[in-house]
């Protein structure tokens, strides 16, 4: 995540770092595709992606977020460099994306194309996709987003078959069944440990790490 976290630090130093971010309600707040009984079909699988930085630390921070979600994608252009990409560079923290599909088809399909690139790449090019895939936002297509599956290592055509078949959506039904236990209805969520801060700013959270560091 090396590449993205510093390039992204540089553009947004300083945004919104004492402000929250405009969160997007899910479940069934009408959102296109967000329906609670989305129907998989054709053949599905599964995959199993570890968390990043150390997985043995007492601290894991969860970012649930959606592809289309807007707050999302300042979430990960803008607070992630700044308040949580350090952390996981220096092994201080677990971490974890939690696909929400809330929003719209292309919610569905960035998230099963991100984990089709995990199958044929690993972890560090899957969490440097979920984060970067953001400034597509808006203009998502099978060319942009298998071709930056591509630059970082990924043949384009399970990407871009992903896309089309969603071969993981039960998967991610079932993400986004495990959210909804734990209460999550806002876009993004991250959760420090126990504590669920619905669209953080960038003070906000890395206060809320700092705290269950010391």
């Amino acid at each position: 995540m090396d590449g993205f976290s510093r390039r992204a630090l540089l553009a947004s130093a300083g945004t919104l770092s004492a402000g929250g971010l405009a969160g997007c309600l899910g479940g069934g707040s009408g959102g296109n595709g967000s329906d609670d009984e989305r129907e998989c079909s054709g053949e599905q699988r599964s995959v199993e992606v570890p968390l990043a930085g150390d997985p043995e630390s007492d601290v894991t921070v969860t970012a649930y977020k959606d592809f289309e979600c807007p707050g999302c994608g300042q979430y990960a252009t803008e607070v992630y460099p700044d308040a949580v990409a350090g952390y996981v560079e220096d092994g201080a923290i677990a971490y974890d994306h939690h696909d929400l599909p809330f929003h719209g088809e292309w919610s569905w399909k960035v998230a099963n194309a991100s984990l089709a690139l995990f199958e044929e790449t690993g972890v560090g090019p899957y969490y440097t996709f979920v984060e970067e895939v953001f400034q597509h936002q808006g203009e998502y297509s099978a060319d942009n987003v298998a071709g930056l599956a591509a630059e970082l290592g990924a043949a384009e055509e399970p990407i871009r078959a992903a896309i089309e078949d969603g071969p993981f959506c039960e998967q991610l039904t079932e993400s986004a069944a495990t959210a909804a236990d734990r209460g999550v209805t806002v876009t993004p969520t991250v959760a420090v440990n126990d504590q669920q801060l619905e669209a953080p700013g960038a003070d906000e959270l890395r206060e809320a790490i700092e705290s269950e560091l010391n």
